[in-house]
């Protein structure tokens, strides 16, 4: 018998279909994200997850420490490898109305706070008249830092006497004058490798020293196993976020540490592996470091951040071979196609106009929403503030530089920093006198907070003279906005005239001393941007990514998953970069090179627009 037709249950319009299967999609990405919450973390074996990019695993991390019970009397330690995660973690804590998750017992916090805290600081032997001091990077001490080159811009080897990597340095990247200038360079590796001893005999130490102490004592018999005790006795468990960031080192240490019955949980994402550089060439730093792949205890596999066209495109870039990940968020279903935008070389200005245009005709205006991206900040810097990469040696010129950075909108986190540094250092050797020592310890030596010095930083930038000036009058308006600045309980400046200038160059512009003639920008270059490894772990609406030559050989070949370790690292790279797009996707081409990857992109059923 049919049912009368007034009766019959019509089939379900297309959209609705499409929004209940969106819901068992998103329902799935649920069940996994409680699953990550539940896991069972036992001593004895690293329990290891993997999450696609927009997963929401920090968010899930913060939910397991907010919501899993814990031992009696022991507390969580949450580690990640960036201080914004880290202080995203504690925060959210204090949201919940739980801050007491983010204090004793419990620790979050990067994973060479965790080291030094845990691991090395309370079992070092002291030193006569020194203590021991880490440095977050070898750039935060001035001592280091000598001519425009740094002791991170060296790897270096065991000394066997002492036992850490400070000996017999090597370029990790050689600078582009090192053909022109061999006897300078070979100066900068005598120099490196002094200045790096010094330090150490000092007291202090950074991530590889860290790292190179922390393994002798952990393999020590007489002291690894009572610092394992003490960790399995303080924390319930382990949970390193952004695991595929670890160096060998650091898996050795957690191996150790697992092998101890100390409770250890990964959470990351191998295909955003991109810190090969990392990897010192040769160490004997690594004694129980394993390469054996194995199979997750669970994987993250819906994407809450992008459009499924997005996802299907990075899919393409990923050496692993996994599947693309679906998409699950408000973006999933926007058809916006994979631009592949034409340039010449490495010429990222000419396309930044098309690339602006579309996200205004998405409504993405916001210009925080609007990144450009990529591997080397020589091609931001030709695109956008037309200014040197590296700050000059001089004093007047690192303050120009400075100051051309910190005005700029579009440069990149890291040379923000370095400027800021140098607001810092400039500040501090007015004021204060010499320079030798980390910000914090000059600080303390006179009596100083943080607090005083950012503010004198920010007031200093407004009160600067424009870049248009001629550098020697630039010269002494710096000097007299460096002399009225507040400082506290310090009242008289230690420095007594204005930053030497260069005669012939006194009246040319001061911005001439460090970029082109002019420092105005294209008025359609309103978009923000920073190198690939520089925006990790974030996310925007817009993204725009230099893809040179050499990649394009690569990625177009589809041949990604048999491919050696320096070329499929290039591809996690720009893997990293696709996956930081919310809804749009663009990539500057050279034209010789965008038929190609349209075919190929095209034969992968991703839908691409060239302009």
């Amino acid at each position: 018998m049919t049912m009368p037709e007034a009766l019959a249950f019509p089939s379900p319009e297309p959209s609705l279909a499409a929004e209940l299967d969106l819901e068992s999609l998103r329902e799935a990405a649920r069940a996994a994200q409680s699953a990550l919450v539940a896991l069972p973390c036992e001593p004895g074996r690293i329990v290891r997850v993997e999450a696609c990019p927009g997963a929401g695993k920090t968010q899930t991390i913060i939910d397991r420490h907010l919501n899993r019970p814990l031992a009696p009397r022991q507390g969580r330690a949450v580690v990640s490898f960036t201080k914004a995660a880290a202080a995203e973690i504690a925060q959210r804590c204090v949201r919940e109305g739980r801050p007491e998750l983010a204090t004793y017992p419990h620790f979050i916090g990067t994973f060479d706070s965790f080291v030094w805290t845990h691991v090395v600081r309370p079992h070092i032997k002291p030193r006569p008249g020194r203590r021991w001091r880490r440095l977050e990077s070898w750039n935060d001490h001035p001592k280091a830092r000598q001519e425009g080159v740094s002791l991170e811009d060296f790897h270096f080897s065991l000394n066997s006497k002492q036992g850490v990597r400070i000996a017999n340095p090597q370029w990790k990247n050689p600078p582009y004058w090192l053909n022109r200038d061999p006897d300078r360079a070979q100066r900068a590796l005598y120099k490196a490798g002094q200045r790096i001893s010094e330090l150490w005999a000092e007291g202090f130490m950074a991530g590889d020293q860290l790292r190179d102490i922390a393994l002798y004592m952990l393999t020590s018999e007489e002291r690894g196993p009572g610092i394992a005790a003490f960790l399995a006795s303080r924390f319930t468990e382990v949970i390193v976020d952004e695991s595929q960031d670890l160096s060998s080192e650091d898996r050795s240490i957690l191996r150790l540490l697992s092998g101890r019955d100390v409770p250890m949980l990964t959470v990351g994402d191998p295909d955003q592996r991109i810190y090969g550089f990392r990897e010192t060439p040769a160490t004997s730093a690594s004694p129980v470091a394993s390469t054996q792949a194995s199979a997750p205890d669970l994987r993250l596999s819906h994407n809450w951040r992008s459009t499924q066209i997005i996802c299907d495109l990075a899919q393409t870039l990923r050496p692993s071979g996994n599947r693309a990940d679906i998409a699950v968020g408000d973006h999933r279903r926007e058809d916006t196609p994979v631009l592949l935008l034409r340039t010449s070389g490495s010429r990222l200005a000419r396309v930044l106009l098309p690339f602006e245009e579309e996200a205004d005709r998405l409504g993405i205006r916001d210009p925080a929403q609007r990144m450009v991206l990529a591997y080397q900040r020589a091609t931001l810097a030709s695109a956008f503030t037309k200014v040197k990469d590296e700050p000059p040696s001089t004093q007047l010129g690192a303050l120009v530089w400075a100051t051309a950075i910190l005005r700029s909108p579009g440069v990149e986190r890291k040379q923000r920093e370095s400027a800021e540094k140098i607001f810092s250092e400039t500040i501090r050797r007015h004021w204060l006198g010499d320079v030798d020592v980390p910000e914090a310890e000059h600080l303390e030596r006179h009596g100083l907070t943080t607090l005083e010095l950012r503010t004198a930083s920010r007031l200093l930038l407004h009160t600067l003279p424009s870049l248009d000036e001629p550098a020697g009058e630039w010269s002494r308006e710096s000097f007299r906005s460096l002399s009225v600045l507040p400082m506290g309980h310090v009242r008289t400046a230690v420095a007594k005239r204005s930053f030497p200038c260069d005669q012939a160059k006194k009246a040319k512009p001061a911005f001439g001393l460090v970029g082109s003639a002019t420092q105005e920008r294209n008025q359609a270059r309103t978009s923000r941007s920073n190198t690939i490894h520089g925006v990790k772990g974030e996310q925007f609406d817009a993204v725009l990514v230099h893809a040179p030559d050499d990649l394009i050989g690569t990625w177009a070949s589809g041949q990604q998953t048999s491919i050696g370790d320096e070329a499929a690292e290039v591809l996690r790279v720009y893997y990293v970069a696709a996956t930081r797009a919310r809804r749009l996707l663009a990539f500057a081409v050279d034209q010789d090179q965008v038929p190609h990857l349209q075919k190929y992109l095209t034969a992968q059923n991703v839908p691409v627009e060239v302009r």
